[in-house]
């Protein structure tokens, strides 16, 4: 009986250990039971297959979200773009398969990072296109800050860039690739600068060095005194003539100034316009000629174009080449020489009363060398001069010259003057007058004073 016992306990003790070989042999190659790797049970999984196990694993649960600008968010799951990872499986301990009841009694727990990941890009690619980026056309470009127009009362100011929304492509791909290879779970477009930006910005040097020096002429301002009204030049008309160099300096058109002098002239000037006049004899007549206030073109010009840039207000009269007595009242003022060509008597009016008067002979009609008419002044007066024409040259003690080679001055070598005398043998322009009274009138007349000559 004991032999029988011991028999079949040698049996049972041989089976157990058949198989218990049996299982370890069975097990060898694989995870023991109860082995979880990243949280899922790898029992019996052979270990050849864990990377692709774990691949497989990743691609499942992988997921990146993608906000664009306007807080839009896409998921991109690893199974849409055939996400795979290599995993360092060798970090993970080889079990003894001998000893398996141990591992079954305290079980393997791992967790374990990919070393790297792979993916579709065609197909990620797609879903950029087709998906996260907006259609062509549908989006707001950016715009740089620029100098607005000029506005009455504010000048110039700079308009904000703006920098729309609209995505850089090749930005927005490579920012998640290297997301998802980072296995990042969200990203952010706008914060990662993935949009088109303007690249002239409101804080630009030379934008707003432009905007002061605009500004600064701008503050500039002429306002012409013309006696018997004012006119004043500022910004909202010269706004347009300020022109910017590279450098951010300011110089004004000179075309556009040259324009507006030539309307300031056409609009007050009143050499060569006609004017009314009353005689001695009280006669209303209209005369024309160069006495008056007449604007240099070129001076006033230059002078507009210094006090803009001054950036100074100022009050002035124009810069004139000749200027008439007064802009108010009678234009040649109440002193003024007066020839009557009908009667040949020449008048000087003082103060609006005649302190002078004197028979004269002027132009001789019959050659067509009539005396010019119209309202001229004194050029100058000088003593001893020899006057020369074509075919004379005549001596003269006093000379007093008004226009184009024609003054008044003594003529000795006549007997007689007024009545008819310059009808056939009058001057050759001059206004000719007795010694003693073109010496008394040489001490009255100054240059600039008024010469008003009429039939």
């Amino acid at each position: 009986m004991r032999s029988k016992g011991i028999a079949i306990l040698l049996g049972i003790t041989i089976g157990v250990t058949a198989g218990y070989l049996a299982s370890t042999t069975f097990m060898r190659g694989k995870m023991m039971p109860g082995t979880m790797i990243n949280g899922a049970d790898f029992s019996m999984v052979p270990r050849s297959e864990l990377n692709q196990r774990l691949s497989d694993m990743e691609r499942d649960a992988y997921a990146l979200t993608v906000r664009d600008i306007h807080g839009n968010e896409t998921v991109i799951s690893g199974s849409d773009i055939d996400l795979k990872a290599e995993f360092s499986v060798s970090d993970i301990r080889v079990q003894n398969p001998l000893i398996y009841p141990y591992y079954i009694l305290r079980p393997g727990n791992y967790f374990i990072l990919p070393d790297s990941v792979s993916f579709d890009e065609e197909k990620l690619q797609s879903i950029i296109d087709n998906t996260i980026l907006p259609a062509q056309g549908s989006t707001v470009k950016p715009s740089d800050a620029y100098l607005t127009a000029y506005v009455p009362g504010a000048g110039y100011t700079i308009a904000s860039e703006v920098d729309g929304d609209t995505p850089d492509p090749s930005t927005v791909t490579k920012l998640i690739q290297d997301a998802i290879y980072d296995r990042s779970v969200f990203t952010d477009l706008a914060s990662n600068d993935c949009y088109l930006k303007a690249s002239v910005r409101s804080d630009n040097d030379s934008l707003n060095r432009e905007a002061t020096s605009l500004n600064d002429a701008l503050a500039a301002s002429i306002t012409y005194d013309l006696g018997n009204q004012k006119i004043t030049l500022n910004a909202d008309t010269y706004f347009p003539w300020l022109v910017t160099a590279e450098d951010g300096t300011v110089t004004l058109d000179e075309n556009m100034v040259n324009d507006y002098v030539a309307k300031l002239k056409e609009s007050t000037d009143t050499a060569y316009t006609t004017r009314g006049f009353t005689t001695v004899s009280g006669r209303s007549i209209t005369v024309k000629g160069p006495y008056g206030f007449n604007i240099s073109k070129k001076k006033e010009a230059e002078q507009i174009t210094e006090d803009i840039l001054s950036g100074q207000k100022v009050e002035r009269e124009p810069v004139y080449t000749t200027t008439g007595h007064s802009r108010t009242g009678q234009e040649y003022g109440d002193t003024y020489l007066e020839v009557d060509m009908t009667n040949q008597t020449v008048y000087f009016i003082q103060d609006g009363q005649v302190v002078f008067t004197s028979d004269c002979v002027t132009g001789n009609t019959s050659l067509g060398r009539g005396t010019p008419t119209g309202i001229f002044s004194i050029m100058y007066k000088a003593k001893n001069v020899v006057l020369r024409g074509a075919n004379y040259a005549s001596p003269v003690t006093y000379w007093m010259p008004f226009y184009n080679g024609c003054g008044f001055h003594d003529a000795s070598w006549r007997g007689s003057f007024g009545g008819n005398i310059y009808k056939y043998s009058g001057s050759h322009g001059c206004v000719n007058m007795p010694i003693p009274k073109a010496k008394e009138l040489y001490g009255l007349v100054e240059a600039g004073l008024p010469v008003i000559v009429y039939y």
